[in-house]
């Protein structure tokens, strides 16, 4: 027992090691004002926290992502006001942000991080001021058409763009929405998820209304991500957490 202990203890330490070395042979993670850099990737933050522009080789989105959040009323999106947006001192690997978005009806907190691998987790957290009802909350991901020949997930298996796509969560049991775009030279693997996969995430799903909709919007491939109607207390708070890998390589088959 105490051989199998130390064999393993042997193990550990040895993959920590060769983890190690790994990550060393990897230029480190630089930031310059709001733009981060890291082998063969950049990302550009917008001032509330969310990418202005993604890109490998060439550009993966035409416009900044984005939040819409507009009111039932009258149809019209909530404007948000950035506060500072607070980049922390990067190590070589890892950087991390957040900033507070307000406005007069709800707050959005957003936490971002991005690893020397181009791996991005986004913990977006909203929080109603005021009882309010809002037509949809969505988050738009505006794919250039070069960065969109090809989509996995969501029913998709890696062939070429079909002009529209549509998917909804459903009683299935998903836990996620996972959804690779790209080309063979890069994309965007992005997934929609609750804080630690436990559950269907009950802010995107919305119970049957929330989906993924996937289609050309003028000079954009646009991801809409929606999550449908919603009816808010003052007090209530809505987690819009997703990931998303910027991938310099991706097999399509």
């Amino acid at each position: 027992m105490k051989r199998t202990i130390a064999l393993l203890s042997v193990m550990l330490l040895v993959n920590s090691i060769q983890a190690q070395e790994v990550e060393a042979s990897y230029p480190p993670l630089t930031v310059k004002g709001n733009s981060i850099y890291l082998p063969g990737k950049q990302l550009d933050l917008n001032a509330d926290g969310f990418p202005a522009m993604v890109q490998t080789s060439f550009k993966l989105v035409t416009e900044p992502i984005h939040f819409h959040l507009p009111r039932l009323v009258n149809h019209k999106d909530i404007k948000f006001k950035s506060g500072a947006l607070d980049i922390s001192k990067p190590t070589p690997d890892k950087v991390n942000w957040m900033v507070n978005n307000t406005s007069d009806s709800l707050d959005m907190e957003v936490k971002g991080s991005l690893n020397l691998h181009g791996m991005m987790i986004y913990v977006v957290k909203i929080t109603a001021l005021n009882d309010i009802d809002l037509e949809n909350i969505r988050l738009h991901i505006p794919f250039t058409p070069e960065a969109a020949k090809y989509v996995k997930g969501l029913n998709q298996k890696g062939d070429e763009r079909d002009p529209a796509i549509d998917w909804k969560w459903s009683a299935t049991g998903k836990k996620e929405a996972k959804v690779w775009i790209g080309n063979p030279a890069g994309g965007l693997l992005y997934t929609l998820e609750n804080n630690g996969y436990k559950n269907t995430p009950a802010s995107w799903s919305n119970g049957d209304k929330g989906g993924v909709h996937i289609e050309q919007k003028g000079k954009a491939i646009l991801a809409d991500n929606y999550s449908g109607e919603r009816h808010l207390k003052k007090g209530d708070v809505l987690y819009y957490n997703f990931n998303m890998s910027i991938t310099a390589h991706q097999n399509t088959k």
